[in-house]
């Protein structure tokens, strides 16, 4: 099968499967925020036109500025990229021939751009068993045997995370070792109550926290994401950063989107509110369902009819994300995104009389 690595592709999806596209789609494969941008808050189409026209900040000055009071850091401990995807190309750049650790299943792009960097990859798995948390003992062991390891929290696909003494006790254990550890909190945002690595940063030295504004902002075509680290740290990635990686229009759409703390705090809050909802319909219906903290899950058919339910589900106009590169899934899981509660009853209704 040729199917797309990431959500949001439907017409590719359908294409490789070789299905025929229905005339209405809901898709649950893109993990973005369900609700729109309130009106007040896009530009005018004067400002737009002369956002088009003007060259960028190229060192992302306002932004980096903003940022780093939000954060309570230095603006010298914040690099802003195209993406949270150029972030990882970058970090990988920097780790080029080194050892290092992913915690699987999780996002493909860390293997990749490590690979296309020269890394000796090892991966240290993680189960459902063990809702999808590797054994600390472990994992102190194995960071004494690489150089970095990538860990992603929330992560994606799982929606699932480390506690904070957990991930404290793992920094705590990296450090001691000189061990690098990439955070990577891209779905941050939309965890209620949640907390971030960011606070421990002038304790942990070897500690890189990765951020994305294109999940909970509408800005996925926009492309920002965001590195804090140590400064020092920050000024060997902008040295291998091209120019002008982030352009007028990201930047000063980032600097309006992020004073919308009520909107996030509102997404959130509802976004909570329908995954639990969601999960205790399904797990009353028979299928196992991750315990996510974020906008999306895993969902798995105890007779293992994964694939036969996303063909269903395609047929009926519902898009799922296959996981069969998701190093430790194997395409035995779909992962659902948690959207609008109108679109996720549709879908509930389809599930539980498929189960039926």
């Amino acid at each position: 099968m040729n199917l797309p690595l990431h959500g949001a592709n439907p017409h590719l999806l359908y294409k490789g499967l070789c299905f025929e596209q229905p005339e209405h789609l809901v898709d649950f494969s893109v993990n973005t925020n369900p609700y729109k941008l309130p009106l007040e808050q896009a530009p005018s189409q004067e400002e737009f036109y002369q956002w088009m026209m003007e060259y960028p900040d190229p060192d992302s000055s306002e932004l980096s500025s903003y940022l780093a009071k939000i954060e309570n850091v230095n603006k010298e401990q914040i690099l802003i990229g195209n993406g949270a995807s150029q972030c990882i190309y970058l970090l990988a750049q920097l780790f080029s021939g080194k050892r290092v650790g992913i915690i699987e299943p999780t996002f493909s792009e860390y293997r990749a751009a490590c690979i296309a960097n020269g890394c000796k990859v090892i991966a240290i798995y993680t189960t459902e068993e063990h809702d999808w948390k590797c054994h600390l003992s472990e994992l102190e062991n194995d960071l004494k045997d690489i150089d970095v390891l990538f860990l992603c929290q929330p992560n994606n696909p799982t929606g699932t995370v480390l506690s904070q003494e957990e991930l404290y006790h793992v920094l705590k254990i990296a450090e001691n070792v000189d061990t690098y550890v990439i955070i990577d909190e891209a779905f941050y945002h939309f965890w209620l109550d949640g907390f971030s690595a960011i606070q421990w940063l002038q304790q942990f030295p070897h500690m890189i926290v990765l951020r994305s504004l294109t999940k909970m902002y509408h800005l996925a075509g926009v492309r920002v994401g965001y590195i804090v680290a140590d400064k020092h740290m920050i000024q060997q990635l902008k040295v291998m950063q091209p120019p002008w990686s982030v352009n007028r229009i990201a930047q000063q759409f980032s600097l309006r989107l992020l004073q919308m703390t009520s909107f996030v705090e509102e997404t959130k809050q509802k976004i909570a509110e329908e995954r639990e909802r969601i999960t205790k319909i399904l797990q009353n219906a028979g299928y196992y369902v991750s315990p996510s903290v974020v906008n999306f899950y895993l969902l798995r058919e105890p007779r293992q009819q994964t694939e036969q339910l996303m063909h269903d589900m395609l047929k009926a106009g519902f898009v799922p994300r296959h996981t069969y590169n998701f190093f430790g899934l194997e395409g035995k899981y779909l992962r659902l995104a948690v959207r609008t509660k109108e679109e996720n009853e549709h879908l509930l209704h389809f599930l539980v009389r498929w189960k039926q």
